[in-house]
């Protein structure tokens, strides 16, 4: 008689992060309960990702948070020098996310992020089922946001 177990693979590399209040953190700690995680490349110098976080905000406030499948983490790719925006930015605009701090580029290089601003979605396993290279701003947070929620829907 055989026994067949079933295991989870874990998709999540070891990397830590360091979140916009210091503290260190290991990237598999975003994953996400149920649904997934929303990894948001960004950066302050650019209107355009501004602008595209801010209509993400109120795309994410017209879902009931209750209930929402999706976890958003910005992760800012501000190096040293602009590193500073980052917390009068999303405090000013009430960001309710995490921020991740990638100074370095760490993250955007383990995941091919070149030209802010990207969206990556995780399952809880940390494999990808969603990217998307956010262009204009205008509306696009919108749409994409209404894809991500259908390539949640068709995995569940």
């Amino acid at each position: 008689m055989a026994t067949i177990t079933g295991t989870a693979q874990n998709y999540w590399p070891q990397q830590s992060v360091k979140e916009m209040n210091g503290r260190t953190k290991n990237l598999a700690d975003y994953a996400p309960e149920r649904g997934v995680v929303l990894f948001v490349f960004w950066k302050t110098c650019c209107p355009n990702n501004i602008t595209m976080l801010e209509e993400l905000y109120e795309v994410w406030m017209e879902y009931d948070n209750d209930d929402m499948p999706v976890k958003i983490v910005l992760v800012s790719l501000d190096d040293q020098r602009s590193a500073s925006r980052v917390r009068p930015i999303v405090s000013t605009n009430g960001w309710e996310w995490e921020v991740i701090m990638d100074k370095n580029g760490d993250l955007a290089r383990l995941y091919h992020v070149i030209v802010p601003p990207q969206w990556i979605a995780f399952d809880k396993s940390g494999r990808e089922i969603f990217r998307s290279k956010v262009t204009s701003g205008a509306l696009d947070s919108s749409i994409y946001f209404d894809e991500l929620i259908t390539e949640i829907n068709k995995t569940n």
